[in-house]
This record gives structure tokens, sequence and C-alpha cells, in this order.
């Protein structure tokens, strides 16, 4: 074999066993990625179960805490003491979807913001998300204490309560009729001191894992919030116990009228002005 040919193989078998070590790096790598990004994965999910056993193991379900006296004491207050509550308070009923910013401007409806707060919205448009002053700290305070019912045997993480109705100027409410003859001729709503919680539904706001995660921020994000729904549905015969609860207390303490609305599958609550 001549020296050309014998130069020839050599760079070749170097040039093999580069892409052998290589591979071996990069194999190497793949499995400690693949270890890390399972190890993550698994840490989050480990988040999640814990959360949900800790709701599980310390709160009783809706119907084994309900009672027909339970329930009874959310319909003692029906429309008519909610209209005549709303009356007591001046405000003048919202007309039409018009009127909404420019009372929004003088401060006697003021814009509702879930993204920061202990609710969202199922279904509300954003021009009726509005609620008086007084109405929207009230709903901040159900909100708070709500919160704390579900605390009282181990921390969980926030719970956020689904809001399906705030305002509804007369004119929506008239429409709301006739397509809805559950929907009552004269309504709270358009005063903008009453709002709706849909009780089959709630968001379950789990911690940011953003930065644990070998997934981008878009990725991550979009994981909480599938998970935070999805807990909120498996446990929300716990959540609505916890929140049937709040709503006695506060309306107890004469802060609030809450009306259990089977059909709908809501508690209408007025907030009432002090």
């Amino acid at each position: 074999m001549n020296q050309t040919r014998l130069s020839g193989h050599r760079r070749i078998y170097g040039a093999v066993i580069i892409a052998l070590i290589a591979a071996a790096g990069f194999f190497g790598f793949y499995v400690y990625l693949e270890r890390t990004v399972t190890g993550d994965l698994k840490n989050y999910l480990g988040e999640i179960y814990r959360a949900e056993r800790a709701v599980v193991e310390n709160l009783p379900i809706y119907e084994d805490w309900t009672s027909p006296e339970k329930e009874q004491k959310l319909r003692r207050y029906l429309l008519n003491d909610h209209l005549e509550a709303v009356r007591k308070t001046g405000l003048e009923p919202v007309r039409n979807d018009n009127e909404i910013p420019a009372l929004a401007e003088k401060n006697i409806l003021k814009p509702l913001d879930g993204r920061e707060r202990l609710y969202y919205f199922y279904n509300v448009k954003k021009e009726y998300r509005y609620l008086a002053p007084f109405a929207a700290e009230g709903l901040d305070l159900l909100c708070r204490r709500f919160q704390g019912k579900l605390n009282r045997k181990g921390a969980v993480p926030p719970v956020k309560i689904a809001i399906s109705s705030a305002i509804r100027p007369v004119t929506y409410q008239t429409d709301l009729r006739k397509r809805n003859l559950n929907a009552g001729l004269e309504s709270s709503h358009p005063y903008g001191v009453s709002f709706d919680i849909f009780y089959d539904d709630y968001f379950v706001s789990l911690p940011d894992a953003s930065g644990r995660l070998p997934l981008s921020r878009a990725v991550v994000s979009t994981l909480n919030r599938k998970f935070g729904f999805v807990l909120g549905d498996s446990l929300r015969r716990q959540f609505r116990a916890a929140l049937a609860e709040t709503l006695m207390d506060l309306q107890d303490e004469g802060l609030l009228y809450a009306i259990l609305e089977k059909r709908q599958r809501c508690y209408h609550v007025t907030i009432l002005k002090k």
C-alpha cells in the first residue's frame, strides 16, 4: 500500500472516530435532556396532583354538605327583595348600551378586570363587564372570603369563580326575555349592583412554571390554562360547597342577597349598599 493510500485511510478512520465521538456525545446530551425534561414535568404534574388532593381530602362535595335548609337560606331573599334593595341605592337603571361609557367616565359604573382578580368571565361580552363601584368591591370581597373558605384546612392555589352576567341594560334584559322566558320582566341587573355566578365552572390558578420547564413561556401558559380548567371541573362540587357557604355567611352579615337559580345553574347576587 503506497503512502498516499495509507494517508487517505487514516483520514477516513479519523473522521469515523470523530463522528462516533460526536454521536456518543449527542446521544448522551439527548439522554440528559430527556431525563431533565421528564423530571421537570414530573415535578410540575406532582404540584397539580398535590393541589387536587389538598381539596379532595379537606373539603366536602356539595351533595354531602348541602341540605334543604341550607338551600332555602339562599332563596330567602327573592327578586322583589333585590329590587327593593337597588331602589334604596338611588341609582337609575341603565337603559341601553350607549349609556355605559358615559356612566363609567362619571365613575357611576366601574369596569371589571378579571385578569388580576379571583374571578373570570363566562360568556360575558366586554361591553357588559361593569358594576357600580361598591358592587365591584363587594364582588372582590366575596372572592377573598371564598378563597379563605378553601384555605381553612391547608393552602390551596387561588381559585377563580365564573361570572356569567354583570350589568344588563334594560334593552338587553328585554331582548333576553324574548329568548329566555325564565328571565324576569324586571331585573336588578340594569342598576349595576347585581351579577350572576355560574356555579359549575371554576379555574385553579396554578403557580407559574415557565422558569422551571424547558418549554417556551407560551407553551407553559397554555398548559397552566388547560390544567387550571381541568382541575376546576374535577373539583367543582367541592368549590360549589365552599361558594354556597361563603354566600350564606355574607348574606347573614347583611352584605348581599343571593338567590340559588337551579335552572340557570347560577347564583344571582345583589350587593347591598351601606
